[in-house]
């Protein structure tokens, strides 16, 4: 399997005056405005861009400020066929199946998030944080984190011409709240829902998964990833809330919440706070563990009394998931689950495909975005596994 990972930047003189850098990784003279990539070209951070060390040539950087960002790909070779599979920052699925053949070029558009850990400094003696609270290791330092905009191309030939990025500050952006069960992986081809979901959208939205894992619906407010999300939400925007396998944990006494108290009262916080800046909240009930019993059907069963109260879209992706577990049976559910609690690529991909559906009846608005061939599914009759899951990411 051959693979080939690109990490891209773009370092703009201001927010207000980005204008797009292209760059052309075809040997030769590169084509009208755009900067030639020669394979030995060595990242520094003098000079902002380059091929990091170490990466064989595979690993491109440039600075970026956080943001949203149009990124078009022109993929395909003068001699050869090419076959690649295209993921950004955290293991994003942007798509799949881009084939060339020799002599063809194909130019594709995609929307891609990029944040950092930072937050706006609170006034003189206002309470407050500056800087996400980060416990899990390797968090920091992963690409959802940092200064690059990170693009991977793998797959069975990928080939990389051309490629153009240029800041996008009007898209809408779609965030999402969570744990484990929702975040991005650290490395690898797997991913829970969101990171799948990525490959369904137009690129019309702005995806920003700000999941990690050990976090309940307290936590994610005290430890300032609420803080982080609302100084980038503006109005047109919608964030997809979803929790409660942590929440559940009464011997986590910090961040435990009980279903028809506290946890209601927290979700509550991030309704009012997101209608607050004109932008629309979405209820996502927790997906059920592997046993398939009622582990966290507390927790669900709350969340759509509180949807109802409330007026809140609500996606009941508990329900799905049980019966989608019950459709795979004892001897395959495991194949959907990297353990009791979290999920294969594969079971990722399966509630991906399960929340296309529920979007599509439950949150219109956000509908709108979604590629018009974007595949629904039956949660009693599950898929198999896409093939790009068997290949390698980093």
């Amino acid at each position: 399997m051959k693979r080939l990972i690109v990490t891209t930047a773009l370092l703009l003189a201001s927010l207000s005056s980005a204008r797009a850098q292209q760059f052309d990784f075809r040997p030769g003279t590169a084509a009208a405005g755009h900067s030639a990539v020669a394979a030995g070209s060595t990242y520094s951070g003098e000079r902002g861009n380059g091929f990091e060390p170490g990466s064989g040539g595979a690993l491109f950087s440039v600075k970026v400020p956080e943001g949203n960002y149009r990124v078009s790909v022109t993929l395909g070779d003068a001699k050869e066929a090419s076959d690649t599979t295209l993921r950004a920052e955290g293991g994003r699925m942007l798509a799949t199946g881009l084939t060339t053949s020799p002599g063809e070029f194909l130019t594709r558009d995609f929307i891609v998030n990029v944040r950092r850990p930072e937050l706006p400094k609170p006034p003189p003696n206002a309470p407050g944080g500056s800087r996400v609270h980060m416990f899990l290791p390797g968090e920091a330092e992963s690409h959802n984190w940092d200064e690059k905009l990170t693009l991977e191309l793998n797959g069975p030939q990928p080939r990389l011409a051309r490629l153009a990025i240029e800041r996008d500050d009007r898209v809408p952006t779609l965030f999402f709240a969570g744990d484990s069960t929702v975040t991005d992986p650290r490395s690898g081809p797997g991913g829970n829902w969101p990171t799948h979901l990525v490959q369904f959208f137009k690129p019309s939205i702005a995806l920003s998964n700000n999941a990690e894992g050990g976090e309940t619906s307290k936590s994610f407010i005290t430890g300032y990833r609420f803080d982080k999300v609302l100084s980038l939400m503006k109005a047109g925007d919608f964030f997809l809330i979803q929790f409660g396998h942590n929440d559940s944990k009464a011997n986590w006494p910090q961040s435990y919440t009980e279903p028809e108290t506290t946890f209601k009262a927290y979700l509550r916080v991030f309704i009012a706070e997101t209608r607050r800046r004109g932008a629309t909240p979405v209820l996502v009930t927790p997906m059920e563990r592997r046993a398939n019993g009622d582990s966290v059907g507390p927790w669900a069963r709350a969340m759509i009394e509180l949807a109802a109260q409330d007026g809140v879209a609500l996606i009941d992706q508990w329900s799905a998931s049980k019966r989608l577990w019950t459709a795979l049976g004892p001897l395959q559910v495991g194949s959907a689950f990297a353990d009791p609690t979290h999920l294969s690529g594969y079971g990722g991909y399966l509630l991906a495909r399960l929340m296309v559906g529920a979007i599509r009846r439950d949150v219109p608005a956000l509908a709108a975005h979604l590629n018009d061939d974007a595949p629904e599914m039956d949660p009693t009759r599950p898929v198999p596994a896409p093939a790009y899951l068997s290949q390698n990411s980093k």
